[in-house]
């Protein structure tokens, strides 16, 4: 009966076949994956994912899709799309959002709430699920700094302390283990909404010089006691270019897809890594996500 349930409820969800990474990545490019699912609740979340597990049926789990780079062959299995789960309330003295909610959206009900400290978020085209496991941020702050918990789904709900995260350089445990991600909680500080606003305002200017363009944002993680776009610059490859990428010339930590070909940003993020470690010794580490065999 349980699994006739289960199998009811993902009859229930909205479903697209074909689903592309080039129409829902930040990229722009990539293949298909054969279907994506579009959860709305956490009971449709929870049973998706026990099925697709039972089921044998490989998947991912997808945000807003930032920071991945999707195969020009696809992926053949399920993306689990958490864009319909989204949401943001005040829960006494911490502020929950559910996985797929857009940092746009989570500044725009900080100002409307009077909720400061988080405004160091703002521009970042990321969902707050995505944030919380790969521990992204701006600035020299990261969201660890004000996670509380989050919720995740591995067969078994789950409430993770910070403790336990296990937060570290664009990681977090949650990377490592199979399941799916439905909410965080975050700590804020009670503040004037037009000053949260204007810290708000502050930050996106202080984004505006970014390299436009279709991009996943800064490739490389930094390495210790260096800064990536640094070492890319002083190798001098601002400006390289493998078929249609290019290594932005304003910003050498960002690689610039002008084209289609998933192949070409891959072979060209190989190529930074090669020249770094020719010329310095160090090997930089991707914070880019792939999805599907790139080889």
């Amino acid at each position: 009966m349980i699994k006739n349930n289960r199998v009811n409820i993902v009859k229930s969800i909205r479903k697209q076949s074909d689903f592309s990474f080039s129409k829902n990545t930040t990229y722009g490019c990539g293949g298909n994956a054969r279907i994506a699912y579009y959860p709305e609740s956490i009971r449709q979340a929870t049973s998706l994912f026990d099925y697709l597990k039972d089921s044998a049926t490989p998947f991912i789990v997808l945000g807003n899709g930032s920071n991945v780079l999707a195969s020009d062959s696809g992926y053949d299995g399920a993306v689990i799309s958490t864009k319909n789960l989204k949401g943001v309330y005040i829960t006494g003295k911490t502020i929950y959002c559910r996985a797929g909610t857009k940092v746009s959206q989570l500044m725009k009900f900080c100002i409307e709430n009077g909720a400061g400290g988080l405004e160091y978020l703002a521009g970042i085209p990321a969902t707050l699920g995505g944030l919380a496991l790969m521990n992204g941020g701006a600035d020299s702050k990261y969201i660890c700094s004000n996670i509380v918990s989050v919720k995740f789904y591995d067969g078994k709900m789950r409430k993770i302390l910070n403790k336990n995260c296990n937060f570290g350089n664009k990681y977090s445990i949650m990377r490592d283990i199979n399941g799916i991600i439905l909410g965080v909680e975050l700590t804020y500080e009670p503040q004037d909404g037009e000053k949260v606003m204007q810290n708000i305002r502050r930050r996106l200017d202080g984004r505006a010089p970014l390299p436009k363009g279709k991009s996943c944002g800064c490739v490389f993680k930094n390495p210790s006691g260096y800064s990536a776009g640094k070492l890319i610059d002083e190798a001098g490859l601002k400006g390289l270019t493998y078929g249609t990428a290019c290594v932005s010339g304003e910003h050498a930590n960002f690689i610039i897809n002008k084209g289609v070909r998933a192949a070409d940003v891959y072979a060209l993020i190989g190529r930074v890594k090669n020249e770094v470690y020719a010329r310095f010794g160090i090997l930089l580490e991707e914070e880019v996500v792939y999805i599907g065999d790139m080889q």
